[in-house]
């Protein structure tokens, strides 16, 4: 069956529990699994034919805010009462952290067979050596340039160019302000440890010498190209929504050519439930779902499907090395304190 709220998950006996109460069920899972919002409603529906088809399975799909509650409930269970047979999710630092993956491995977690993947793929570095997780897609993030706004100045062609004074209080990223306070209680801290991981302190001081706001993705991208101060000549957003920016006439999208920041999807599989849990993989793995990720921006890593990339497309992530050889929580929190407390704005 497929759980698709937040609030309770749904059992054989149709017995509705707390999300925050079901740490002993949730290793009886056969499936646990987030995804970014733009992907959950068609991941779902693939994900619900998928064990439909396979006579039932116990799936957990999270379709609502609490990003983290169930990821954080297992690493607080019993670590002898095992976790779900199949976990998916993007690579976010609750599942990178040391602590889950020791989890993982200790519940004889790993790696499912694939297919080939493509080129810039395997120049990244995606693959997995550990043949803990597999990747099956990616989330890149580019620039989206307000041409306008940007005026005399140069394009910005890579990661390091964003650290340039010339572009001082023209870059925008994802997050939101809390109206009461004027926190900024979410932002892509993602994109602050990667600057931190590559630049160092100085370099994250830079980039926030030339940050002019953070904005929700949807909106940074409705701005980009209009009459509005609050958008920047530079905005670095997913793929997806800088792709859909409706002033395309006054706004282009730059792929950095030192690779777009990439966050991978992908899963772990108990070594013993790969029969189980085949119809799933298959769903994840399939040529259709393969081309719905490349509709959407959020590239599917298989050889097979060059048209999920733009042509001669770099990728760039923080790498395996360094997510095993780091506190990813402690090292995120480093960057942002970093970082807002060289912006001070808010």
């Amino acid at each position: 069956m497929l759980h698709r709220r937040l609030t309770s998950l749904d059992f054989p006996d149709h017995t509705a529990v707390s999300i925050r109460a079901t740490a002993p069920l949730l290793p009886t899972l056969d499936f646990l699994g987030r995804m970014p919002v733009p992907l959950r409603y068609g991941f779902a529906a693939g994900l619900d034919r998928a064990a439909t088809q396979a006579g039932g399975r116990n799936v957990c799909f999270l379709m609502g805010n609490e990003w983290y509650a169930p990821f954080d409930d297992l690493l607080r269970s019993d670590p002898n009462t095992g976790f779900p047979h199949m976990i998916l999710s993007p690579f976010t630092r609750d599942v990178l952290s040391v602590a889950f993956q020791q989890r993982l491995r200790a519940a004889g977690h790993g790696a499912a067979p694939g297919k080939p993947v493509h080129p810039a793929v395997s120049a990244a570095g995606l693959v997995d050596p550990a043949g803990l997780f597999s990747v099956f897609a990616v989330i890149p993030w580019v620039f989206l340039i307000d041409h306008r706004k940007l005026g005399a100045r140069p394009v910005p062609r890579s990661w390091a160019d964003l650290l340039d004074p010339v572009y001082h209080n023209q870059i925008v990223f994802g997050g939101w302000q809390r109206p009461s306070d004027g926190t900024y209680p979410d932002c892509n801290d993602f994109l602050l440890l990667t600057l931190y991981s590559r630049f160092g302190a100085a370099g994250l001081r830079a980039f926030a010498a030339n940050t002019r706001a953070i904005l929700h993705n949807t909106v940074a991208t409705r701005l980009a190209g209009g009459n509005s101060d609050q958008g920047g000549a530079i905005s670095i957003l997913p793929w997806l929504q800088a792709d859909i920016c409706p002033r395309r006439d006054r706004t282009s999208v730059i792929w950095p050519e030192d690779g777009a920041m990439t966050m991978p999807i992908g899963f772990s599989v108990a070594a013993t439930q790969h029969a189980r849990v085949r119809p799933l993989l298959d769903f994840i793995h399939g040529d259709d779902y393969a081309a719905q990720l490349a509709r959407n921006r959020y590239p599917a890593v298989w050889a097979s499907l060059p048209q999920g990339l733009p042509p001669g497309a770099r990728l760039g992530w923080l790498g395996w090395d360094y997510t095993r050889t780091h506190d990813m929580a402690e090292e995120t929190a480093i960057a942002t304190r970093l970082f807002f407390a060289a912006w001070g704005h808010g």
